[in-house]
């Protein structure tokens, strides 16, 4: 397994790690765009303490942190997308 191999399966395994901790999406309203990228920041702070520390395992947790809710405003940014096309097929844009 390469090592961009090896991130992208921590990000899926984060990214599912914290629909179980936070609640299943696909039951509830998904988050919107701005939310997600509000908790990518969030974490992004807490990823540049950890550098600052030289904390190579806080490094490491907080990248996936960042990693996951981008992913996740990815998948809400092609819902939003997806739904737009919908809107404008059937003439209710």
């Amino acid at each position: 397994m390469t090592h961009a191999d090896d991130f992208l399966t921590k990000t899926l395994l984060q990214a599912e790690i914290n629909r179980t901790r936070h609640g299943d999406e696909e039951k509830a309203e998904p988050r919107k765009i701005e939310e997600w990228a509000m908790i990518a920041g969030e974490h992004m702070g807490h990823l540049m303490g950890a550098v600052l520390r030289g904390d190579a395992a806080a490094i490491e947790r907080e990248v996936l942190h960042v990693a996951a809710p981008l992913l996740e405003l990815h998948d809400a940014l092609q819902r939003m997308r997806k739904e737009a096309t919908s809107l404008q097929g059937s003439g209710l844009s």
